[in-house]
């Protein structure tokens, strides 16, 4: 599933696409993508994107001269966007065949955003767990409620974080896995993370000292940032609204290096189950 890097970086690009384009049209293909909007259609056409904002991995689309007007918009497992201009197709998400992206709207396509200067914006999900639902202001704000915050924000509170991670007592992993207690860090970044800190996944998080909880509030957001800058990690064929892969895999230290040596101590990359999750981690140098 696509991690906060991952999340950012179509944003980002999706942003740079279509910002300012007018809605013409919104042709859903399937009902569930859009929770049975039957009005969707009605309410978006003639509405400008006025800017896509983000809070953990959820896209919040918001337009110009309608405060009470967005759109939610969760990739979950298999969500993409595309964008078909007169450059061609360019997508972010999970990856299609040549074949499928020249065939867009095809089998997979959900929704289709219709702009007036003739380029089209789809919304793509093999399996359906994602979805582009019209919000108001107030389930917006309730959306919101909903997360922690970011390790990536420059006003992230360190001291807070440290607090409170100290007061928890499940396993550090399933912590950070928490949304409602810190947005973004998913299986992947937070595997990371706690290898940069030297802590392991399964210590619990009242027994982490507070220079431990300060090394993995610095390590989750350094380690969200330089994914955001390659582009995020490329598993299940993800590639960014370019068409191009993160590159981010190529500077993994433990996620998925299972039976091979730790760069840091050569004590071989460990992997069990933590938190429902397949967990890696370093049992010589990860205390």
């Amino acid at each position: 599933m696509p991690e906060l890097p991952e999340v950012e970086t179509v944003r980002l690009q999706l942003l740079y696409k279509v910002k300012g384009k007018t809605i013409s049209q919104v042709f859903v293909h399937h009902a569930k993508t859009v929770v049975y909007n039957p009005t969707m259609n009605t309410q978006l056409s003639g509405q400008t994107i006025a800017d896509i904002d983000r809070i953990g991995k959820l896209l919040i689309f918001s337009f110009v001269d309608a405060p009470d007007l967005f759109v939610l918009a969760h990739l979950k497992m298999t969500g993409q966007f595309f964008v078909r201009d007169r450059a061609g197709v360019a997508g972010g998400g999970h990856s299609m065949s040549p074949h499928d992206q020249i065939s867009l709207p095809n089998r997979h396509t959900r929704v289709s955003f219709y702009f007036t200067d003739g380029s089209v914006m789809f919304f793509n999900d093999m399996r359906l767990f994602g979805y582009t639902k019209v919000a108001n202001a107030a389930a917006v704000a309730l959306a919101r409620s909903g997360f922690g915050p970011e390790p990536i924000d420059p006003d992230f509170d360190v001291t807070w974080f440290v607090k409170r991670l100290r007061l928890r007592k499940t396993p550090v992993k399933a912590a950070l896995l928490d949304q409602s207690f810190i947005a973004g860090l998913g299986n992947i970044y937070v595997d990371e993370s706690l290898w940069r800190a030297r802590v392991r996944p399964t210590r619990r998080a009242d027994r982490v000292t507070k220079a431990e909880a300060g090394a993995i509030a610095q390590a989750a957001g350094n380690v969200m940032r330089e994914a955001i800058t390659v582009g995020g990690t490329t598993f299940q064929h993800f590639v960014d609204t370019g068409g191009d892969n993160g590159n981010f895999t190529d500077y993994l230290q433990v996620f998925g290096k299972q039976n091979s040596p730790c760069s840091r101590c050569g004590t071989l990359i460990k992997k069990i189950r933590c938190a429902g999750r397949g967990t890696h981690y370093c049992p010589g140098c990860q205390k």
